[in-house]
């Protein structure tokens, strides 16, 4: 019934908020959408002309239709069917008082004492064994206390709101009506190139300082009148009301009255309150309440006061009982701080007295109303020690004196015990001390690194001095830089939950404007504003034809023929024995690099000078040529269409096809040139093809030399050239990177300032071309000098960007892994896998960006048959190819089509299905 209720409460509130909202009408072709729009504002509102509000009495949410909700059964721990502990829900197993709650809106002082009560109860469950579900979720709120928090006052995460307000104008426009009209236009995709940069934060709390133990129960305290409060034993206070002693009033039927007030700041510890005890003579009367509404609730020796009531007015007698009159109520039907007020009223008639005693039993878990260990920061420095990531000490200074021979001391009239008191935040400190002295070197981050040896063969030993703790500050000042996440580095958490050497991540990327071409819908619009926003407007909208995601999946399904491996296969693809062939695409290499923690050396400095345009020109156009070379030297394709039609056997309509199919048309462009020996042009072809390849690879070695400040070596590029080429087709990509890297990684190696690895260096050059996956960062393996004395930078690094791309895309779709820090897993994607990933969730946008930010990505409206077939495409050797039109009418002259059509079909015979 709940669900059903709730459903139906839900529909009605939806129903009244969207009448008093624009409607939002829609039809495939509007004609009047304005019309449309107001004709159903109109319903809507009839519709919420007719609903009735549901009301709330007695605990009940009551609807139209009969039924109802009890509020307590919309809410855990409450509901009168749930059986679950009130710990599951609430810190400390403690169930709020929703009366004590509801009387302590006007009072600031109570609502502090709340608050704090409520603080330490969470507190205490968040760091216990078991804790609730509240305690749980608080502790997540104090583990987030200990991260340094970075700075976003220049974070461009802002940018975007500031410029909404910059043209806050433009919300103002309006639409009149409007006609739609599916129109071609050019347009722009915005897409991010990140360059992501980590830092370090580390924590350092070395401290010579003293932690102070607070800690006192509370259950009751004097207030007013005269005073006496005493422990009767572990969970019991003993309070005398009155004024006790003998004979200190006289008279004749005189009436005294005496006044004890005390303050309950612990209503929830109280199991029972018993007047217990009475002395008077000769009446005696006893009043509880607030002050001024105090109720009688017992009397003696009878029911007569005179001179209030008839009755003798000497008694002659001196009066003891125990009354064991329960006054519970008046103690815990009060809110935290109330003032409960005892009036001793006594009728004396000579000499007499009046007084009386209370005892109060409570629950000793719920006495403790502050247990306190200060300043944090001290404390933070002692836990250090514990966690192993500090030297130094701690030890209690200072105890208390008044012990008795439990152990215990007593506070406020109550005794307090160790066992009342929350486990020691620090480890062998008594629960009851008061003063800790703490002293504390965190040193964890300092000391010799792990040697290694340079690429001069040097061995290299430097230490750690530290010095730097926070090197994300150069980041947080840096406007084009915004915050991305922050981790604790593997092997840099303590026991305790504290992290002492926290990663931050940034984003110095740059945001890139891709030119495209889309097919979308063009509305013109015109007259009077007769509807907004969407009303006009068909919202079943589809995606549009977008010719730069397009060209993007081109590339990958170009690269994935580039850049595959395959096991079970000899050099040339042929498979060997009976060894099933299993080939994975954009397979890369995992590396890592070090760094001192909270120190000056860096072997993850990515190198400047690196041509980022250079190498895509390489990996756009090296793999088409060299493909090309491999398909001629195996001698394949390599018929033209004009041989064929020459051969009188071989003729029809289908062989006018084949020069636009044929690999030595394709490659070579060449239209007259089949008089030639197949064999002799292919050769030649080769040759033009090498040296366009020598030319790229000359060029892009050189620029990497200018920027370097270094000089080509005579025949590098030669050399570099003959490195790619000659590899495997599916893994052309793998020569162009480990070629192209080696070479720069020498050029720039004099350009770092520290002494690291070779392997070091060239992962740092594949980072700097965008084509490196952060896997995750863990600290170097405990050493007697430190814990964390460096880490490493874990990476997987593939053979191009878009490679790169490709597997952060596919890898959360297809369910595989990156690994750990210490174990990154870099594998290709299967291919039986690739065939079903689900390539509309797969965004290519960073590949756009990368290359239009580097002038490589052709403009839409400058491609044109010269730059795909002519001379502006990759097999342009030497600047005289003529485009596929140009080549097509030259075959096409002189050609004598009637005649080949005719030919054609007398050489067809029909089959007729005659029996062999």
């Amino acid at each position: 019934m709940v669900h059903h209720t709730t459903t139906r409460f839900i529909s009605c509130v939806l129903i009244v908020t969207m009448s008093l909202l624009p409607i939002h009408g829609y039809t495939n072709q509007p004609t009047n959408p304005a019309g449309t729009g107001r004709e159903a504002q109109k319903f809507g509102l009839e519709m919420a002309a007719g609903f009735e509000q549901p009301s709330y009495k007695g605990g009940n949410v009551h609807f139209s239709g009969g039924e109802a909700i009890n509020v307590n059964d919309l809410f855990p721990g409450t509901s009168g069917h749930n059986d679950d502990p009130f710990s599951d829900y609430f810190a400390d197993g403690t169930q709020p008082n929703v009366d004590a709650l509801e009387n302590i809106w006007d009072s600031s002082d109570g609502m502090d004492d709340v608050g704090s009560n409520t603080k330490s109860s969470l507190w205490q469950d968040a760091n216990s064994d078991n804790p609730s579900i509240s305690g749980a979720a608080y502790k997540v709120l104090l583990d987030a206390t200990n991260q340094s928090k970075p700075d976003f006052s220049n974070d461009p995460l802002m940018n975007l709101s500031k410029e909404t307000y910059d043209n806050i104008d433009v919300i103002a426009e309006g639409f009149g009506d409007c006609s739609a009209e599916t129109v071609i236009n050019n347009a722009t995709i915005k897409t991010r190139v990140p360059d992501y940069q980590t830092c370090e934060r580390v924590t350092d709390r070395s401290a010579d300082c003293e932690v102070l133990h607070e800690y006192d129960a509370e259950i009751i305290k004097y207030h007013d009148g005269p005073f006496n409060i005493q422990p009767c034993g572990d969970d019991c206070i003993e309070l005398w009301i009155g004024k006790v002693g003998d004979n200190y009033w006289s008279g004749w039927c005189s009436i005294y009255e005496e006044f004890t007030q005390v303050k309950v700041d612990n209503p929830d510890a109280i199991i029972s309150a018993t007047l217990e005890y009475a002395k008077w003579d000769d009446y005696m009367q006893v009043w509880v309440g607030k002050e001024g509404q105090e109720t009688k609730v017992w009397q003696g020796p009878n029911n007569n006061f005179p001179p209030e009531t008839g009755g003798n007015c000497e008694l002659s007698t001196s009066w003891s009982t125990n009354p064991n009159t329960d006054v519970t109520q008046y103690f815990k039907e009060v809110n935290p701080g109330d003032v409960v007020t005892f009036k001793i009223r006594v009728s004396v008639a000579g000499e007499g007295e009046g007084f009386g005693r209370i005892k109060i039993r409570y629950d000793r878990s719920k006495a403790i109303v502050k247990d306190k260990w200060t300043p944090k920061s001290c404390m933070d420095a002692a836990v250090g020690g514990m966690d192993g990531f500090a030297s130094g000490q701690y030890s209690c200074i200072e105890e208390p004196t008044d012990r008795d021979a439990s152990g215990c001391v007593v506070r406020n009239g109550f005794r307090i015990c160790e066992d009342m008191l929350d486990e020691s935040p620090l480890t062998g400190v008594p629960k009851l001390c008061t003063k800790v002295r703490v002293q504390t070197d965190y040193d964890f981050y300092k000391g010799p690194m792990e040697c290694w040896t340079d690429p001069d063969g040097n061995e290299q030993c430097p230490t750690n001095e530290g010095g730097n703790l926070n090197s994300c500050q150069e980041f947080e000042d840096n406007p084009q830089c915004g915050f991305i996440s922050s981790k604790c580095v593997d092997g840099a958490m303590g026991d305790s939950g504290l992290c002492y050497v926290q990663e931050d991540t940034f984003d110095c990327g740059v945001d890139v404007d891709v030119p495209t071409l889309e097919t979308e819908a063009e509305y013109s619009c015109g007259g009077p504003i007769s509807c907004m926003g969407d009303e006009c407007l068909d919202i079943n909208k589809t995606q549009s034809s977008d010719f730069a995601r397009a060209s993007a999946l081109l590339n990958a399904a170009q690269f994935m023929t580039q850049d595959m491996t395959c096991t079970g296969t000899d050099g040339n693809d042929n498979p060997t024995g009976t060894e099933n062939v299993i080939c994975k695409a954009f397979a890369g290499e995992s590396g890592e690099c070090k760094k001192a923690v909270g120190g000056a050396q860096n072997c993850c400095e990515k190198p400047s000078g690196i041509s980022m345009a250079d190498y895509l020109t390489l990996i756009m156009s090296v793999p088409k040529l060299d493909g090309a070379i491999t398909a001629l030297d195996n001698g394949s394709a390599i018929k033209g269409a004009y041989q064929a039609i020459r051969d009188p056997v071989l003729t029809g309509w289908t062989e006018l096809t084949k020069p636009f199919s044929s690999y030595i048309e394709n490659i070579s462009g060449a239209v007259d040139n089949f008089t030639q020996p197949v064999t002799e042009f292919a050769t030649e072809v080769i040759s033009g093809l090498k040296e366009k390849i020598a030319e790229l690879t000359g060029q892009t070695l050189g620029n990497a030399a200018s920027s370097s400040g270094g000089q080509v070596g005579v025949g590098a590029s030669e050399g570099m050239m003959e490195q790619i080429v000659g590899q495997q087709a599916a893994s052309v990509l793998s020569g162009i990177m480990a070629a192209y890297t080696a070479y720069v990684v020498t050029m720039l190696v004099i350009q770092l300032v520290w002494e690291c690895e070779e392997k070091e260096f060239q992962m740092n050059a594949k980072r700097a071309l965008n084509s490196c996956h952060h896997v995750g960062t863990y600290c170097k393996n405990k050493t007697a000098f430190g814990i964390c004395i460096e880490k490493r930078e874990a990476y997987c690094c593939f053979n191009s960007p878009l490679s790169r791309i490709i597997q952060q895309q596919l890898r959360p779709q297809l369910g595989m892994s990156w690994g750990t820090p210490k174990a990154p897993q870099c594998g290709g994607i299967p291919l039986d896998e690739i065939a079903g990933v689900d390539w509309n969730r797969v965004n290519l946008d960073e590949w756009l960006g990368i290359l239009q930010a580097n002038g490589q990505f052709a403009d839409p409206s400058s491609i044109n048959l010269d730059t795909l077939t002519g001379a502006g495409s990759a097999f342009d050797v030497d600047g005289t190819r003529l485009n596929a039109e140009e080549r097509a009418h030259s075959r096409m002259d002189g050609a004598d089509l009637d005649k080949i059509r005719k030919s054609a079909a007398n050489s067809l015979l029909p089959d007729v299905g005659a029996g062999k």
